[in-house]
């Protein structure tokens, strides 16, 4: 079930619209269509309403079993704790609470509660914990909204040692563009051979990553695709202790004009015969994590 309302909607994006949906006051669309379908209208009301204002709520697996997009709209969705809320762009005394203007009682104290809980774990450069997971994913293309993740990979870490690893293609829907094929490996016959779906897939690397703390490059677009892909395919998205690596060696590392990790290597003196495949990636993320603490510790 989708509610989508619409404020100056072009009058050929109504007729798009009534194709699917049924209007039941003006600017006002309901039905219930499938994910693909959903994700294909939001794409074509973002592309047409110009100066126009939207949102869509729709049915989804999660804690509050709803999701919902905007588009042209004052208010800002935030993720908060797996939970989605908005974040209203007026009243509330941000002084009063140390926290951005704009979020309610209830997000202020599930934000509290998960800094007592993680008040241990650390966000900026200094060094994690030494037993967590260390992730990556190679996908279709860069927007998560529309392109697929093609490859999971991982490894875990404890006590500094490496104790265990997963690796996984994906069965796309779509075939593999021919520039991500050129810059990873995988083809289409690889994947079509050796894929499972993506809902196996995500069980299983959710499984392997457990409470663990979450160790990537630029995690911010690796959890982008999993959440999205997760909601696409009606699956939970956990909550994750994430720590970013590249943050780390942007504050260690200063001076650069690209930060792509096989740079940040070469830099640190790791040979790096970068194959773009996610387990690979993740091994040499690894050293590159491990040579950036040894360099503080020195």
């Amino acid at each position: 079930m989708i509610v989508l309302t619409i404020a100056n909607c072009p009058p050929k994006l109504r007729g798009d619209l009534s194709k699917w949906l049924l209007e039941i006051n003006t600017g006002v669309y309901v039905g219930r269509v499938s994910a693909r379908v959903r994700e294909a209208l939001w794409q074509r009301v973002c592309e047409n309403i110009r100066d126009g204002q939207a949102t869509m709520v729709f049915t989804a697996n999660n804690e509050q079993h709803m999701d919902f997009y905007v588009h042209n709209t004052a208010w800002e969705p935030v993720n908060l704790d797996g939970i989605k809320l908005m974040k209203h762009p007026h009243r509330h005394n941000a002084a009063e609470s140390g926290l951005k203007a704009g979020f309610s009682n209830a997000a202020k104290q599930r934000m509290g509660a998960k800094k007592r809980r993680r008040s241990g774990s650390r966000s900026d450069a200094d060094s994690v914990e030494e037993s967590f997971v260390m992730i990556d994913i190679e996908t279709t293309g860069l927007a998560a909204e529309k392109d697929e993740i093609l490859e999971l990979g991982a490894i875990r870490v404890q006590d500094g040692k490496c104790v265990d690893e997963y690796q996984q293609l994906i069965l796309v829907q779509n075939e593999i563009p021919e520039t991500i094929t050129a810059l990873t490996g995988i083809e289409n016959a690889s994947v079509k051979a050796n894929g499972i779906p993506i809902q196996d897939a995500l069980a299983a690397f959710y499984d392997f990553i457990g409470s663990s703390m979450v160790l990537g490059y630029c995690i911010d677009f690796d959890k982008k695709f999993l959440e999205t892909e997760s909601q696409r395919n009606g699956m939970d998205f956990p909550e994750m202790d994430t720590y970013d690596v590249m943050q780390a060696a942007k504050s260690k590392i200063k001076g650069l004009r690209s930060y792509k990790l096989e740079t940040i290597a070469n830099v640190l003196g790791i040979p790096a015969k970068q194959e773009h495949r996610a387990l690979a990636d993740c091994q040499l993320l690894y050293q590159v994590y491990c040579k950036l603490n040894e360099n503080e510790a020195g």
